[in-house]
């Protein structure tokens, strides 16, 4: 889950269901220059709390950097995929929001409107 102060901005990118799906962003140490990135589309609980449903970053792993954390998936699915074309925060964002309505609809079917089980 994240928080709006988590990010350098926050805008809606789709609406599923009912649900509105948004894309936050953040950069280290500007969104003008940034080392490190984060694009994540997510949406929001009555209570304020955030789902997240996928998030493309750069932070290092063993098999790469730039990948896309596929939350949206099922239970027990392999969640991180490292051959995705993107190279920036903005290659991350347009990815997020040309994919939002299709990532929101099949997290809403295989999770619900809750918490993703980590199964």
């Amino acid at each position: 889950m994240t928080r709006q102060s988590d990010f350098e901005y926050v805008y809606e990118a789709d609406r599923v269901g009912g649900v509105v799906f948004q894309i936050g962003a953040r950069a280290d140490p500007s969104t003008n220059n940034p080392e490190s990135f984060a694009a994540i589309l997510f949406f929001e609980l009555a209570d304020g709390s955030r789902i997240e449903v996928a998030k493309v970053d750069n932070a290092e792993h063993d098999e790469g950097e730039i990948h896309l954390d596929r939350f949206y998936r099922e239970t027990g699915a392999d969640i991180k995929d490292f051959e995705v074309p993107i190279s920036n925060l903005w290659e991350a964002e347009d990815h997020l929001n040309e994919h939002a309505r299709t990532y929101g609809q099949t997290y809403l079917k295989n999770h619900g409107k809750g918490l993703r089980d980590e199964g």
